[in-house]
């Protein structure tokens, strides 16, 4: 069958309300109950609101379409089947500080299922990118017995050497990780690791942050999916150790790290494709400078304002695994002379701004593969 064939007999089963698509609606649109009562014109109660999100109330047709009306949501958008229920690997705190609302965390929150949802169609009805390596899971204490071992044990496995990374992200999506840049508004959060049953495992990016840092973020997160089936105490130490190792493995590094010039560390992040500070906390774990220097190293930052700001940004890595399969969809709509963005859109149920503003970097990938295709 063609993809827009097997939409349409996804379409049978889209015949009753779901309360879980109302709270991604209000969480996307990051409003509470209250607010999007007074946005229907009072038109129902909170109490009536509230039961209909839990599924105690079925909602009427006028009361849909009011629903529709205030979160500017497709009716279809609320009768899909899909019950959301991923499992956060970085379940600690989203990697974020105390300072992230509770509003903008179940903003994110409802992003990422709407994604989780959306993936769930993509992988049924395209061709799901062939993965080039495994993704293994190392138990602490079994496996291996430090995460700085899981990860050189996974270098090994992936065939990776000592070298430094070239695209972190492209690696990553090899082991069928599917890799999201997301536009979280709250700065606070760096990254955030998804699992769901049937689904390729999935890893939340906030791109509002350097892309050195987005990097680390993302080999942290990789640490979480190769060491954490469920949350401990130490993990998201854990999940550092592991990254470090991972972007900077110790055999191939501790030799450039003795030094006490900060331009030293400058050079070294052009090569090793990680932020100045975290090369200089690497020296410090690894002993190669003492703690008074890494006080003299960390003073210099402050006063260069390199603490808040790096010089020589690196390049985005883009995310391909995601558009690869949009763009495998897409095919059918050129065939048929429709536009690309709104066959897209349909298959989603979302209105075209929205589905450009939650796949805005996919989209920039997509024009590339449409190039090199």
């Amino acid at each position: 069958f063609s993809g827009r064939l097997q939409s349409m007999i996804l379409e049978v089963n889209r015949t009753h309300f779901n309360p879980d698509m109302l709270s991604i609606a209000r969480n996307v649109r990051g409003l509470s109950q209250t607010e999007l009562i007074a946005g229907m014109g009072q038109s129902i109660t909170q109490a009536s609101l509230s039961k209909i999100e839990s599924g105690d109330l079925k909602p009427s047709d006028e009361v849909i379409q009011n629903l529709s009306n205030a979160l500017h949501f497709p009716i279809r958008f609320f009768e899909h089947i899909e019950k959301l229920n991923a499992l956060p690997i970085s379940l600690h705190a989203y990697r974020k500080k105390s300072s992230t609302t509770a509003k903008a965390l179940s903003r994110m929150n409802a992003e990422m299922m709407l994604k989780m949802g959306h993936v769930q169609t993509l992988e049924l009805l395209t061709n799901v990118p062939k993965r080039k390596n495994s993704l293994p899971t190392f138990k602490i204490g079994i496996d291996v017995n430090t995460p700085q071992e899981a990860a050189k044990k996974l270098r090994s496995l992936w065939v990776l050497g000592n070298e430094p990374l070239e695209n972190l992200t492209a690696t990553v999506e090899d082991a069928g990780v599917l890799v999201f840049l997301c536009d979280f508004k709250d700065n606070n959060v760096d990254g955030v690791s998804l699992k769901m049953h049937g689904v390729s495992p999935c890893v939340f990016l906030n791109a509002n942050q350097p892309n050195d840092r987005i990097r680390f973020t993302l080999a942290h997160e990789l640490g979480h999916l190769v060491l954490h089936e469920e949350p401990s105490e130490f993990m998201e130490k854990e999940a550092n150790d592991f990254a470090a190792e991972f972007l900077m493995p110790e055999e191939k590094i501790i030799d450039q790290l003795g030094s006490t010039n900060l331009a030293h560390y400058l050079r070294l992040k052009k090569e090793w494709k990680t932020s100045m500070a975290a090369l200089i906390y690497r020296a410090s774990e690894l002993g190669t400078i003492t703690s008074s220097q890494s006080a003299n190293l960390w003073r210099q930052m402050a006063m260069r304002g390199y603490r808040k700001v790096e010089p020589n940004e690196l390049d985005r890595e883009p995310t391909y695994r995601v558009a690869s399969m949009l763009f495998d969809y897409a095919i059918d709509a050129k065939k048929t002379s429709t536009s690309v963005i709104s066959e897209l859109s349909q298959l989603f149920d979302l209105y075209e701004d929205d589905f450009k503003k939650l796949y805005y970097f996919d989209l920039d990938s997509m024009e590339t593969i449409e190039m090199v295709s």
